[in-house]
């Protein structure tokens, strides 16, 4: 019997890496074997519970290794999981609960109140708790322990079978469902481990969110392939981070340009840093990159851009070329394509701006039950990225700018398209146009450009945004124009916004309203 299943690697680490690292959670460690026991023990007790092949169940928490043991659990099940951003409401998880049809949510006690509530109208879904909540809650960590010892075999998936669904900011109201296969993520770890050369003795430090590809396939699950250890953090703490580096010599990890930028604050003059050889990040400035380059002498400092519908990264910049080409996302991993077209679909000239699009095994095949959204991002073959960008004549990727017109602040995406659509529903606004403006700690904060009928107030428009949005994705700035910039055909132009934007006086702003700290 083959298969395709993702978590088949565990029993192959479990004889040949039985006694090395594989997890380490603050005072806590798994070996290998220790691993591919708990996890079979999780299976065997869903399976006892009812999860079975195809079941769906959501995680709504931090990082803590009950989080990636329920994903493998499910996976040897053939179950899908559905990671969750805890960032969100109530109403906006709710919503997405019940968009996935998932039979059982999982959380931790941080959010426990705040998954309670979203599943107030839900009242058939399960619920799991990754660490100890109350009796309502079925204790995982109990359930490991009460079926210690069985062995769950792994159900026999090929690579078409569903892993997991990722939901990521769309150009709609509700984010749109990636669908990620087992084939995806395999590929994935194929590409990660040649293109970062993983090794069994390479230990990564993992501080980001796991309801993101980034932190469970950048390179996330791949450490595992080549049977090495993941160092994992409940969140990003710049000190914590600089104490793993230290204490579990770390070989490798993932920042973004913020984290980096206070990772470099928190460092002092004695920090043994050597030991990282390569470290992940995107949109670093030149200053930034100097300052890395100082911190990590022996690191290979890798720009990368990828999607979550292209399971993380399309590209990386390569060693020989991190400083010749900065600012470029350097060239595809192995087994991805990737073009720049034009609007036909036609190759455009080297130094010439297109959209990006890719094809590979590790390219999602859609989102779900969304067959428009589907059929307008995968068509003729071609993953469509709606990004701007242009290689250079040795062929490498410069990322010019968003056609999604996504706002990347402190790690997270959220699209501008999903926070105009709630303020439009304001009753007194006629319209509403949400742009990135730069940020010295948050890299991006969305402010907004409202025309209104009279009498609105600015800080009623932020309650209203409260009210349905995420805390991160609520505006820092809200400008009152007359009108919009547009085009001859009516679209408004956002470049114009941003550079107007330096000349007006905000309406409001959070530096006035201290309880809505931007994102991070």
């Amino acid at each position: 019997m083959s298969t395709a299943n993702i978590a088949a690697m565990l029993a192959g680490n479990a004889r040949r890496f039985a006694d090395a690292d594989a997890l380490v959670f603050e005072d806590r460690r798994w070996t290998h074997h220790q691993l591919d026991v708990d996890v079979n023990a999780l299976a065997a007790g869903l399976a006892a519970e009812g999860v079975r092949r195809d079941s769906r169940v959501a995680i709504v928490a931090n990082n803590v290794p009950e989080f990636l043991i329920l994903s493998l659990a499910l996976a040897k099940l053939g179950a899908v999981f559905v990671p969750l951003n805890y960032r969100l409401t109530a109403g906006e998880l709710a919503q997405l609960l019940g968009h996935a049809r998932v039979e059982a949510v999982a959380t931790v006690p941080e959010f426990a109140a705040l998954t309670d509530a979203a599943l107030a109208g839900l009242p058939g879904v399960r619920r799991f708790a990754l660490e100890p909540v109350d009796d309502r809650w079925v204790d995982l960590r109990a359930m490991v322990e009460a079926y210690r010892g069985a062995r769950v075999p792994d159900a026999d998936l090929d690579g078409d079978a569903l892993q997991r669904i990722v939901y990521t900011s769309g150009t709609t109201s509700l984010p749109k469902g990636v669908l990620l296969t087992h084939g995806n993520v395999n590929m994935n770890m194929h590409a990660q481990v040649v293109e970062l050369g993983l090794r069994p003795d390479d230990r990564i430090l993992n501080v980001a969110p796991l309801y993101h590809v980034g932190g469970t396939d950048l390179p996330g699950y791949g450490i595992w392939h080549v049977g090495g250890c993941m160092v994992l953090q409940r969140r990003f703490e710049p000190a914590a981070v600089l104490r793993a580096i230290g204490t579990e010599r770390i070989t490798g990890m993932v920042l973004a340009a913020t984290m980096l930028d206070m990772v470099r604050r928190e460092a002092g003059a004695g920090a043994d840093l050597s030991s990282v050889r390569w470290l992940i990040y995107s949109q670093v400035t030149s200053a930034l990159f100097a300052v890395a380059r100082g911190l990590f002498p022996n690191a290979r400092l890798i720009e990368g851009y990828g999607l979550t519908e292209t399971c993380s990264a399309l590209t990386y910049l390569d060693r020989a070329h991190q400083e010749s080409k900065q600012g470029s996302v350097g060239i595809p991993v192995p087994w991805v394509q990737v073009r720049v077209v034009d609007p036909a679909g036609d190759d455009v000239p080297v130094g010439t701006d297109g959209e990006v699009v890719a094809r590979g095994p590790k390219v999602s095949p859609g989102y779900l039950d969304d067959p428009e959204a589907t059929r307008a991002a995968f068509r003729d073959g071609w993953f469509h990225t709606g990004d701007v960008g242009r290689f250079d004549a040795d062929g490498y990727l410069y990322i010019r700018d968003r056609l999604k017109d996504m706002i990347r602040s402190g790690g997270e995406n959220m699209s501008s398209a999903e926070i105009e659509n709630v303020l439009a529903d304001h009753p007194l606004v006629l319209a509403a146009s949400v742009v990135a403006a730069p940020h010295p700690v948050w890299q991006e904060v969305p402010v907004a450009f409202v025309v209104a009928r009279p009498g609105l107030a600015p800080e009623e428009l932020i309650a209203h945004a409260r009210q349905r949005l995420g805390r991160f994705k609520v505006p820092k700035e809200v400008y009152l124009v007359p009108e919009f910039p547009t085009n001859p055909s009516g679209k408004v132009l956002k470049r114009d916004l941003r550079q107007l934007r330096p000349s007006l006086r905000p309406d409001w702003t959070y530096e006035t309203d201290r309880a809505d700290r931007p994102a991070g």
